[in-house]
């Protein structure tokens, strides 16, 4: 081929060529790759730090997830770390709002911890599996804590097989405390309760149901048919007095004593009987009885000369002339009433079956009812400085009043290590101690 041949040869390949580029269809512009959802923090809206009774679900914790994408709204993966190894804790909820994500959840704490808390991983790419083993590149985690209510706690036990049941409890002063029951000796507390030690009992049965002190040393000891035995040296020793008299005749017939000294001594009981002796015991006056079925539960005193009692059937009555005279308080309720407590000579306290509360502001002249927060019968009131006064219930309910009784908050629940306390004592404004069968309790008030 000649050399003008070749040219124009490549002339005409080089026009075509041209030609079918122009008409080629222009490349597309390169897509973006998708914006990967990712978990950018977590917020705890609510829930954090609750007070928790073990075992029990704490109210729903509520979260905000941030995140770098709002597009997609479906749920995220998550898994848990706790300090509990049978921790419960379920998503309720997810939500999405704006650009974040609203999670609602529940947690119920097993952990014996007083400070329990679970680490909370999400992620909205990675598995359970990847997050358990922390080969999760994209996940955020956070820490929800609680505050344990610790439960009522045995501190002593008399069960030695046989039968022992505590009947009552009384502290002679912060350090000093006694306990006598049935088949259970006398035990005894030298640090505050700390640490109890069975001695000796009153007598030989090994039975007594009450003891009642006036100041440190003197005490009256009720045993079996509701005969007595005295304690002059703060309970060291006990001597049955000879001369005694039953104020009411039948075993555990008297259901309190009040000693006012050595020799004047007041008696509730069965069927309302109310009896006064000034002679230590060997005569009763019982002219201020009623002739009512009722069981009188419960009896105090502010002064020398007026005097309260409460009992089945919302019972009140009270003297002011040192018991020549008992009147019947009128008051609307039906509950057996179990237990009186005094701030002072104008604001009383009476508490009863099914939490019934009952509070007086007038030295017992008139009583109103009000919620105490307890739902099992009132077997302790007592009240401190500023109006700082605790309750406590046969099923282990306590709770707190700040402004003088007026109110009420429930601070501690039922059937929480406690389950039915016979007798019950507020030491101070830390501790109180419980009689429950066999067994001395103690809830500790300085801890949540």
């Amino acid at each position: 081929m000649s050399r003008i041949s070749r040219s124009l040869l490549l002339i005409i390949c080089t026009i075509y060529i041209s030609g079918c580029k122009k008409n080629d269809p222009p490349a597309p512009d390169k897509v973006p790759d998708p914006i990967v959802r990712e978990v950018k923090g977590i917020e705890i809206i609510s829930g954090n730090n609750q007070l928790a009774y073990k075992g029990a679900r704490l109210d729903t914790i509520i979260l905000k997830v941030k995140l770098n994408a709002s597009a997609d709204g479906s749920p995220l993966a998550y898994y848990i770390k706790s300090s509990g190894n049978y921790d419960s804790f379920q998503i309720l909820s997810q939500a999405r709002s704006g650009g974040d994500m609203i999670i609602k959840a529940f947690w119920q704490s097993t952990s014996n911890s007083e400070n329990p808390a679970i680490k909370l991983y999400l992620s909205s790419e990675c598995s359970y599996s990847e997050m358990q083993f922390r080969t999760c590149k994209k996940m955020d985690s956070v820490v929800i804590s609680a505050k344990s209510r610790q439960p009522w706690k045995s501190i002593y036990s008399a069960s030695t097989g046989g039968y022992n049941v505590l009947q009552d409890i009384q502290f002679i002063d912060t350090y000093k405390g006694i306990v006598v029951g049935e088949g259970s000796g006398v035990i005894r507390t030298a640090d505050g309760g700390k640490t109890w030690l069975r001695g000796e009992p009153v007598r030989n049965d090994d039975n007594a149901y009450i003891i009642s002190f006036t100041g440190r040393d003197t005490a009256l000891v009720n045993i079996v048919n509701n005969y007595a035995f005295f304690t002059y040296d703060g309970g060291k020793t006990f001597f049955q007095s000879k001369n005694w008299a039953p104020p009411t005749i039948g075993h555990r017939s008297s259901t309190s004593y009040y000693l006012q000294n050595r020799n004047t001594i007041y008696s509730v009981g069965l069927q309302g009987n109310i009896a006064k002796t000034m002679d230590g015991g060997q005569t009763w006056d019982k002219s201020g009885s009623f002739n009512i079925l009722n069981r009188l539960n419960d009896l105090t005193h502010i002064g020398n000369d007026t005097l309260f009692t409460c009992g089945s059937v919302g019972f009140i009555a009270r003297t002011i002339n040192a018991g020549k005279t008992w009147k019947q308080q009128p008051v609307q309720v039906n509950n057996d009433l179990n237990k009186i407590y005094f701030i002072n000579n104008s604001i009383g306290f009476i508490g009863g079956q099914n939490g019934a509360l009952l509070r007086t502001t007038n030295g017992g002249e008139h009583w109103e009812k009000i919620s105490s927060g307890a739902d099992f019968p009132i077997i302790a009131i007592r009240f401190f400085e500023k109006g700082h006064g605790y309750l406590v219930s046969s099923g282990g309910e306590i709770s707190e009043s700040r402004d003088n009784g007026i109110s009420w908050t429930k601070i501690m629940k039922s059937n929480y290590g406690a389950y039915d306390i016979q007798r019950a004592i507020i030491k101070d404004e830390n501790t109180i101690f419980g009689l429950q069968q066999s067994s001395i309790l103690t809830y500790d008030l300085s801890k949540p």
